[in-house]
């Protein structure tokens, strides 16, 4: 699990690299329907929800009219704010929970927080700690968490123009910045843990622990 982690956090890492240099991302973030596409693509994921034909369907069109700020056919790439950001991510959840029955919905919470390692994932957000059924105050202290991290990103990668640089050169400074990155991640996820409540951190413990291997167990591979 934790080789599988490491693999999808590098991955993930040379995602927001290259997003960073065509826009000015506040956010920098996957999209939760970045996130969600998962859940309707892979065969375990949807035998494990109970998806119907029909919910599928459904589920797709929400997906497809939601933005991706990392790039998919017939969308263009480019972060929005991060208030721009989280709203569009809170109407996308919205719109699929009126999809999902009220356990499914459950089960999506848990699955996308345990899917790339839970409490030890590389990077934590707001969204993938749902599960733990934040208050309204702590999903805003979490956010403001996630953009004062993207401005470290930021920093760091200041004065780098990713939309001239060959696939190679961006793995080469993604492996140059590689270590300074993981030391904001750390920074980051300690902020973000520190706002949760002893019993949800006692939960995303126990989650964490539960959900090695799921990845695994539903047909899902390093990287994907």
């Amino acid at each position: 699990m934790k080789r599988t982690v490491l693999t999808i956090s590098i991955v993930f890492f040379t995602l927001i690299l290259f997003a960073l240099g065509v826009s000015a991302v506040l956010a920098n973030k996957p999209s939760e329907a970045e996130r969600f596409e998962i859940f309707i693509k892979t065969e375990g994921l949807i035998k494990k929800l109970g998806l119907t034909g029909e919910q599928i369907e459904k589920l797709k069109t929400a997906v497809n009219n939601s933005y991706f700020p990392h790039g998919r056919d017939g969308k263009p790439g480019g972060d929005p704010p991060a208030e721009e950001a989280f709203k569009m991510d809170d109407e996308f959840r919205a719109e699929i929970y009126k999809i999902l029955t009220p356990e499914q919905k459950k089960q999506v919470q848990t699955y996308k927080f345990q899917l790339d390692g839970g409490l030890d994932a590389n990077s934590l957000y707001a969204t993938k700690l749902e599960v733990f059924d934040l208050t309204a105050e702590q999903t805003q202290k979490l956010r403001n968490i996630e953009v004062e991290r993207s401005g470290k990103y930021q920093e760091l990668l200041k004065g780098i123009d990713f939309k001239k640089l060959s696939e190679e050169e961006r793995k080469t400074v993604s492996e140059k910045n590689r270590s300074s990155m993981k030391e904001i991640a750390t920074e980051y996820n300690a902020k973000m843990k520190a706002v949760l409540t002893p019993e949800q951190l006692e939960l995303g413990k126990k989650l964490t622990e539960e959900g090695k291997g799921l990845r695994e167990a539903v047909g899902l591979k390093a990287g994907h």
